[in-house]
């Protein structure tokens, strides 16, 4: 078993066998590793954070919310709680693979981390089923589509994604390796449970839940393509404007979805692949951080998807952005009112 499938975590605890010294190559993986995968991983986790934030707060001060709004503002905490373990990633990172903050905080951060994979792809599941029911079924499934249902699904698909990570709460903890690096990783002595503890997280987290995205995908482009075809037959070429604006939606559910396998599905291949490598090459290390860097992507990219596909959502955010500007303006001139009364 190569030390990379013990780490299937964050990929920085001695990934490398002692075989890279004699190789050139060695120093220009670990420049990469201690600098320029943290410096990239922190412009995410700055540009997300500050995204994510804007997100709900939009949101939350709206005064009607949808049901994707619920869908948006999960998603939005589940990147937010992505987000809040990348410092420590990063400080790992760049002390070559040291973990320094203790064995409970790796083993909660690690497992938040590895929640955050679960309830994404379940958000992301529950969307497209939405968007199904929406679009496909707008009159017979009317029942199930309602704010306090959606949240009531919301707050079971984060509860299922703490019960689906209790193994990395039993198998993450600082661990010594030979060299005498204490770090963070899984603790997977035998490489029956690298291989049990790989194919349960990326079948759970990625490869179930795809084919029932896609599925829905398909009925709805099915469903959109036949509409087209008889309205053109009957000569309608307008629809109406809620069936408008649920295409609107329908599209950024779509796009969101994209990116996210697009993010997502690298890691995970890379993951399986490793299986069968028993010494990884230099190509095999490039491609992996590349594919830790897309997996962080997705979470600093989302908000900006909201505001680029959502008019809704830009037509808040514009409201939340005046109302807050009218507010500084009423506190300068308060300020300026009791400025002059003093003198």
């Amino acid at each position: 078993m190569n030390e990379l499938q013990i780490s299937s975590w964050n990929g920085t605890n001695d990934l490398f066998n002692k075989s890279w010294d004699a190789n050139n190559d060695f120093h220009m993986i670990n420049t990469a590793e201690t600098v320029i995968l943290p410096s990239f991983i922190g412009i995410i986790c700055s540009t997300g954070l500050v995204g994510n934030i804007l997100v709900l707060v939009t949101i939350i001060r709206s005064r009607r919310k949808t049901i994707p709004d619920i869908y948006i503002c999960n998603l939005a905490v589940a990147d937010l709680v992505h987000i809040i373990g990348m410092p420590f990633l990063i400080h790992q990172w760049a002390r070559g693979g040291e973990w320094v903050f203790g064995s409970a905080l790796c083993t909660i951060i690690t497992s938040l981390d590895t929640c955050n994979q679960f309830a994404c792809t379940a958000i992301m599941t529950a969307m497209s089923l939405d968007r199904y029911m929406a679009l496909v079924q707008p009159f017979r499934l009317t029942s199930l589509r309602t704010i306090s249902k959606t949240i009531r699904v919301n707050i079971l698909l984060w509860a299922a994604s703490f019960v689906v990570v209790f193994p990395v709460w039993v198998y993450s903890k600082v661990i010594q390796f030979k060299d005498g690096l204490e770090s963070c990783a899984f603790d997977l002595t035998t490489p029956n449970d690298v291989l049990w503890y790989t194919l349960y997280l990326t079948i759970t987290t990625f490869f179930f839940p795809l084919p029932l995205i896609v599925a829905c995908y398909i009925l709805i482009l099915c469903y959109t393509w036949e509409m087209y075809r008889q309205n053109k037959t009957a000569g309608r070429y307008n629809n109406s404007l809620p069936r408008q604006r649920v295409l609107r939606l329908t599209k950024m559910v779509l796009v969101l979805v994209g990116v996210y396998i697009v993010s997502a599905a690298p890691y995970h291949v890379i993951q399986i692949v490793n299986l069968h490598i028993s010494k990884p090459s230099l190509i095999f290390y490039v491609s992996y951080y590349c594919s830790i860097c897309l997996s962080y992507a997705s979470s600093g990219i989302n908000p900006f998807l909201y505001v680029l596909l959502s008019g809704n959502f830009r037509r808040r955010l514009n409201e939340c952005t005046k109302v807050r500007i009218k507010m500084s303006d009423r506190e300068l001139n308060n300020i300026d009112n009791t400025l002059k009364s003093s003198f």
